[in-house]
């Protein structure tokens, strides 16, 4: 028998790997853990305001620098994209917790990087200000604009101002530092002393999180970001896309001044944003496939029964869950654009070796290699960088999702609320015309969008209306005003 983790696993008939429990049930146990996570008696916080990991045996904290920015984020990814999925609304009040409390810890005005968060924090406090290997007082503008683009879409989410204005602030920061750039140096500095503006390290490869959070601040009717997102944009075609240099991200990795360092995150994050906005890259069918690539050969591990792991970063050589199921849902998204089967079925074996990460109770293991990582548990890399994958992976290729069930898979829009019903779904998105993509149980007789009633197409999306993949169950609904109603037999 051969095991991963505490999991013997599973095999098909041509001996490929296959998931030891649905996605969707890794899904329930990882979120099922958040909802009771345990509490530190000494202050009554939960530990993901706190800690950025926890052991499992037995288990208790790890006494290691949080992470709240970074963290606090993928929460919201997680959220935009379990809420729809699920129409469970205890993560909503989840993370408005990590965002209220990022906000409060904010840097003080009179700072040179003022009314931003921290990166990184002591562990254990629930107070952010920095940490090793930031140190105290430094942040990382990457974490600014993550956390950024967060509050922005909890404004979207919820509709209230506190969340954009913490979102302007960011941005208006970060856009009064932004330099050139050039091989060797990035727009904005990977690690800057937030009191007097001093750089700690030059280089990010990370920079398509300005882009994301300037492009969604111009859609909103702010231009003055505009050029800023265009300048930070040409940088990342010029520069990383070219020079393969993918490094810094992840705030606990010492310094490297010179560049020797390569992760997977920044270089795939790009390909997703790429997958997205393909407007942006006229050459993005060469550029995609050969990012995607270039993790597998750097820092993909050896295939496991068709599975191939990734490990995180050459600093920190270990393959991990979260990081290969990222993999796998750019392998799921480009198998969406360009219809090549060999995509999906690197798709499914990676997404398949993650899933033995996860555990029946609700812990979910960062990575196997032993002694650490088979019992450490992260929030990022075994809950809000780890989740959301699954759940990109079923939106690419649906059939990947239950069939049991009904779910919303993905939207063009953020979806701000959601019910199921027996033979019913109705929702509300934030923009007036989008499209949506579920797996519904039910087959389809009225869909409404606002009032008008949406017509059957027999070509998806050339006007609203919806249209059915059968015999999948996947239905693809388009339309022009915010509410929509869904109701069959």
């Amino acid at each position: 028998m051969i095991y991963i983790n505490h999991h013997e696993i599973l095999l098909d008939s041509d001996e490929r790997l296959e998931a030891w429990v649905s996605y969707d049930r890794v899904i329930w146990l990882a979120i099922d853990f958040i909802k009771r996570c345990p509490c530190d008696p000494r202050n009554g916080l939960p530990w993901y305001l706190q800690y950025s990991c926890f052991w499992t045996d037995p288990l208790r904290p790890t006494i290691w620098p949080d992470n709240p920015a970074g963290k606090f984020a993928w929460a919201v990814s997680t959220l935009l994209r379990y809420y729809p999925y699920s129409g469970d609304l205890h993560m909503i009040e989840i993370v408005r917790t990590m965002l209220d409390r990022l906000i409060m810890y904010h840097t003080p005005n009179s700072f040179v990087w003022g009314n931003v968060p921290y990166a990184s924090a002591e562990p254990g406090t629930g107070v952010y200000f920095g940490a090793r290997a930031d140190g105290a007082f430094v942040t990382e503008p990457d974490k600014v604009a993550q956390a950024a683009r967060a509050y922005l879409d909890f404004f979207e989410l919820t509709g209230e101002e506190v969340y954009f204005d913490a979102a302007l602030n960011c941005a208006t920061a970060l856009r009064g530092h932004m330099r050139k750039g050039d091989d060797s140096h990035s727009p904005w500095p990977f690690r800057v002393d937030v009191r007097n503006g001093a750089i700690i390290e030059e280089y990010t490869s990370d920079i398509i999180q300005m882009v994301r959070l300037f492009g969604e601040l111009v859609r909103l009717g702010q231009s003055q970001f505009l050029d800023n997102r265009d300048a930070a944009w040409e940088w990342i075609l010029k520069y990383p896309l070219s020079s393969k240099v993918w490094k810094g991200y992840f705030e606990d990795i010492r310094l490297d001044p010179t560049n020797q360092n390569r992760d997977q995150l920044s270089c795939l994050e790009t390909a997703r944003f790429i997958l997205q906005h393909p407007e942006f890259d006229p050459d993005w069918k060469e550029h995609v496939p050969a990012m995607i690539e270039w993790v597998r050969e750097t820092l993909g591990a050896k295939p496991f029964y068709s599975a191939v792991p990734i490990h995180e970063q050459k600093f920190c050589f270990h393959v991990m869950g979260s990081h290969t199921a990222r993999y796998a849902s750019l392998c799921a998204a480009w198998a969406k654009a360009s219809g090549e089967d060999e995509y999906r079925e690197k798709a499914i074996r990676s997404f398949n070796w993650a899933t033995y990460m996860a555990n029946e109770d609700g812990t979910v293991n960062v990575g196997i290699d032993r002694p650490d990582y088979y019992n450490q548990c992260w929030f990022t890399d075994g809950y809000f960088d780890y989740v959301p994958h699954f759940l990109d992976g079923m939106a690419a290729l649906p059939a990947l999702a239950l069939s049991t069930t009904d779910h919303l898979l993905s939207s063009t829009s953020l979806v701000q609320d959601i019910q199921y019903k027996p033979l019913a779904v109705n929702y509300r998105t934030y923009d007036e015309q989008a499209h949506e993509t579920l797996r519904l149980t039910f087959l389809p007789t009225r869909i409404l969008s606002g009032s008008e009633i949406l017509p059957q197409l027999q070509v998806p999306g050339a006007e609203p209306g919806w249209f059915q993949d059968t015999p999948d169950g996947v239905v693809r609904v388009y339309h022009s005003a915010n509410d929509v109603e869904i109701s069959g037999k």
